[in-house]
């Protein structure tokens, strides 16, 4: 792969030539006139990384791994072994003696798999089973996966290793649900989890799925929009006040966790909640959209942007930008893995290695996804309260329904 490295004292326009897939990302961001050819070849030829992140308030070292991940996004080239098919409408693989599958979340897809890619050609060295393996980023959205999963007629065609956040792909009875009751899956990850996560009851009582760890919701407040004197929103009972009436921007492209905010809002609020987060809804953003806003002209955009914690990142040093984890609790999109009961001996170790700590500490250090492993600390304000289905609700509910109902309740409010 092409050297990705950023460094803060090149130009706008030596990043821009060298790395064409960043001017995206600059202009998602707020830089709206990297997207000018003109511009970018003047103004940008004047102003290095470094000037323009301290003009806009940014934490560099998040900006800077937020430009590299995106060239490694659209660079990086899998070998046989990792080999993603051209065809990114198919989410399993075809090939191999042992099927690895599913969505990852875009921060930590690569580090993820770079770190497999090691485990992979030994266990073919050691072995001679061949691993079939088609890890997506999770932004390849919901009608992939869902054609993915309407590919499955039974048992002998789901991957031995599938892993994906959300609660769509496994609590829906047409996808993974409808094999939880057959003792298809079992899970080999750990007998109980970190302090931060063990309060919750995460753990599959029943012993099928491994939550591994999850992506949490937070608010990013425009504190320019407040009157004075007026409090920042805490809670998510806050945002679904009057005041906010077209004040929020939602996920709603990430429809993981989008759903999961939905659905728990639905739990707590019942089709009040979710009709009220309709009514305040501003506009769907996402969220590298919503983090790299913060400079509102004349007032314009939401004033609270719910986002997940990693892009929080992006706008801690803005003084206008406060980061608010809610009080009541993060809303969480869990990451589940599933392994298959009849896979062979090897998936055993590939299934640990994705319940390894040093997985754990991908998905928590570079994503900021919190980890459930034993062993991970988790980088999270002190105070981290998680706001979680629970498996309680999960069995009384059909969410393979819920979902489409919620949406439902959200997009008429917002009409």
């Amino acid at each position: 792969m092409p050297e990705s490295t950023i460094a803060p004292e090149m130009t706008l326009f030596d990043i821009t030539e060298k790395f064409p897939e960043t001017v995206d990302v600059f202009v998602a961001n707020g830089y709206e006139h990297v997207g000018d050819e003109k511009k970018r070849t003047t103004s940008g030829k004047m102003v290095t990384l470094g000037q323009a992140v301290q003009m806009k308030g940014k934490d560099l070292a998040a900006f800077t791994a937020l430009l590299e991940n995106s060239v490694k996004e659209n660079r990086v080239k899998e070998d046989v072994t990792l080999a993603m098919a051209a065809d990114e409408s198919q989410i399993f693989p075809n090939e191999g003696d042992i099927k690895v599958a599913g969505l990852l979340p875009c921060p930590v897809r690569i580090p993820m798999l770079e770190a497999f890619d090691n485990l992979s050609r030994k266990i073919t060295a050691e072995t001679g089973k061949t691993i079939g393996v088609r890890l997506a980023a999770a932004s390849v959205g919901a009608d992939v996966l869902e054609a993915g999963m309407q590919s499955i007629d039974g048992e002998s065609d789901l991957p031995d290793i599938f892993l994906s956040a959300g609660f769509e792909a496994f609590f829906d009875k047409k996808n993974m649900a409808r094999f939880k009751n057959r003792d298809v899956f079992t899970d080999r990850s750990w007998t109980r989890h970190n302090d931060m996560m063990a309060p919750y009851g995460l753990l599959d009582p029943d012993g099928h799925y491994a939550l591994l760890a999850v992506v949490p919701a937070v608010f990013l407040v425009d504190k320019t929009q407040l009157d004075e004197g007026e409090d920042v929103p805490r809670t998510w009972k806050d945002i679904l006040g009057s005041r906010f009436k077209n004040k929020v921007a939602m996920p709603v492209g990430d429809f993981d966790l989008f759903n999961g905010i939905l659905l728990t809002i639905w739990k707590e609020f019942g089709d009040e909640g979710v009709e009220a987060i309709g009514r305040n809804l501003l506009e769907g953003m996402h969220p590298s959209q919503a983090a790299g806003r913060f400079a509102p002209k004349g007032g314009k955009g939401p004033m609270v942007s719910v986002i997940p914690f990693f892009f929080s990142k992006m706008a801690q040093f803005n003084p206008n930008a406060e980061i608010v984890w809610p009080e009541d609790g993060a809303v969480v999109s869990p990451i589940f893995m599933l392994l298959k009961n009849s896979a062979p001996e090897e998936a055993g170790r590939i299934a640990d290695f994705f319940a390894s700590k040093e997985v754990g500490e991908i998905l928590s250090h570079r994503g900021l996804f919190p980890s459930c492993h034993p062993e991970v600390v988790n980088k999270v304000p002190e105070k981290a309260p998680l706001m979680w289905l629970g498996w309680d609700f999960i069995k009384q509910n059909d969410l393979g329904e819920l979902i489409p109902k919620v949406n439902d309740i959200f997009l008429k409010a917002g009409q």
